[in-house]
């Protein structure tokens, strides 16, 4: 029978011996997983130049932001928490959700639709933050269900097309959403949202870069830049007429009868959407793939000149065979949110013009207010509606050009609509009133200034 003493002197050497052996398990474990990082996330992998380009803020633009109620950390969980998580949605967000009133007989709605557009910004956001695995996740959702036969993105999808599983939802409300939706029952093609999601895979690329991925780049950038002319839809007046070119004389514009009613339908036309062409995106590629740099350059030219005048410098919503198109609605209004994304991808490339910028900022500085759209013959808004979605991108516009007086100004209107009702479930996020006094969150200005302060 061994002593007491050799005894400990062998559990002693056991417990040394299982120490050593779990320090050698951890240290395989961190070196295993540090060699599969590196693998994975393109450090290796010698990647092609895509010439990206970046846009800061100043000092004066961050001093405004952090010295503002803005919780930026917040805003982004909190839209994501609103659209997606609480609605089951994972991984997309909806449209936008209408928080209930103070009684049972106004409750919460939201949008029974999936905006392409926002799906593409949100994997735009992760990107930024370098959130590899929801980034890849969203993007391999996007080609499963909001690609279509042609490779090219669809514009919006129904929620529940989206989510199989069961999920609680609120009240659908159609009063809220885009006229178009509900009119078109088979969705068509977003060139926006195909621009966009060109973009976001350049910088994804860029940061995890792979041949797969690379691939999968050229392809698209095919399908973009060889798209020729594709079909592009926009809700308008009953008696909505698209206008031929030019528009000089009051004679064109087609009064509205005082008894006639203006319901709502959707016009559809052939040709290119202005605001849909990200030239930023088209540049990177020709970069990358000399062989499309003539068409983008035909391109630019297109987008340039469908300035309407020196005196209202916005943009066309269309080219086509016959022309620019510059309105649909009967009104003879044009829309300011599809100009100002003309004039970001205008500004990205260094071709924005001097007098549509100057247009802008007199409206931020003049009025405080920016509205969704303004009469081609008069100037004047032609709505009384806010243009939420236009504050953000003025914001960009700024940001790109470095302008502390247009970022603060805008900035400062922005935040008129930013929630700090600390019982309001809308809690640290922008918001719109919309009708009936009722405060609702559209993904689309969230994810904008999510990305815009990165």
């Amino acid at each position: 029978m061994p002593s007491l003493t050799s005894v400990k002197y062998s559990n002693k050497k056991v417990m040394r011996i299982v120490r050593i052996v779990a320090i050698c398990v951890a240290v395989a474990a961190v070196l295993g997983f540090g060699i599969y990082y590196l693998l994975t996330s393109g450090v290796f992998y010698k990647k092609a130049d895509t010439d990206a380009k970046s846009y800061e803020l100043t000092e004066k633009m961050q001093a405004a932001v952090m010295e503002s109620e803005l919780q930026q950390g917040y805003m982004f969980s909190r839209s994501v928490k609103l659209l997606m998580e609480d609605r089951g949605m994972d991984p997309w967000v909806l449209s936008w959700y209408v928080i209930p009133g103070t009684t049972r007989s106004v409750p919460a709605m939201e949008s029974a639709y999936v905006d392409t557009m926002d799906q593409v910004l949100l994997l735009e956001s992760y990107v930024r933050e370098g959130k590899k695995s929801n980034a890849e996740a969203l993007m391999k959702a996007i080609d499963a269900s909001l690609v279509n036969e042609n490779g090219m993105l669809i514009a919006f999808a129904k929620a529940d097309t989206l989510v199989t599983t069961d999920r609680t939802k609120e009240e659908y409300g159609e009063l809220y959403e885009n006229p178009a939706y509900l009119q078109i029952e088979e969705a068509p093609v977003s060139m926006a949202a195909t621009t966009e999601y060109l973009e976001a895979l350049l910088d994804y690329y860029d940061k995890w870069g792979s041949d797969k991925l690379l691939d999968r780049i050229k392809d698209l950038s095919a399908k973009v830049m060889e798209a020729g002319y594709t079909t592009s839809y926009r809700a308008a007046d009953q008696l909505a007429r698209p206008t031929p070119i030019p528009v000089t004389e009051k004679s064109l514009v087609t009064p509205v009868p005082e008894d006639e009613e203006t319901e709502v339908e959707v016009v559809s036309l052939e040709g290119i959407e202005l605001s849909a062409m990200n030239l930023e995106a088209m540049r990177r590629v020709s970069f990358l793939l000399p062989k499309y740099q003539e068409k983008y350059e035909e391109i630019v030219t297109i987008v340039k000149e469908g300035k309407i005048s020196q005196e209202l410098p916005l943009y066309a919503w269309m080219y086509t065979d016959g022309g620019y198109m510059y309105y649909t609605g009967s009104e003879a209004n044009v829309e300011l949110v599809s100009s100002l994304y003309v004039m970001i991808h205008l500004a990205e490339i260094g071709e924005l013009d001097r007098d549509s910028y100057a247009w802008v900022a007199e409206q931020i500085y003049n009025n405080g207010f920016l509205y969704e759209s303004y009469n081609i013959m008069s100037g004047t808004a032609g709505s009384d509606i806010e243009a939420s979605e236009a504050y953000p991108l003025v914001l960009y516009l700024a940001k790109i050009k470095g302008d502390d007086d247009l970022f603060t100004a805008t900035y400062s209107a922005m935040m008129r609509n930013y929630a700090t009702l600390s019982t309001s479930p809308a809690l640290y996020t922008f918001f719109r009133n919309v009708e009936n006094s009722r405060i609702a969150v559209y993904a689309r200005e969230n994810l904008l200034m999510e990305l815009l302060l990165k």
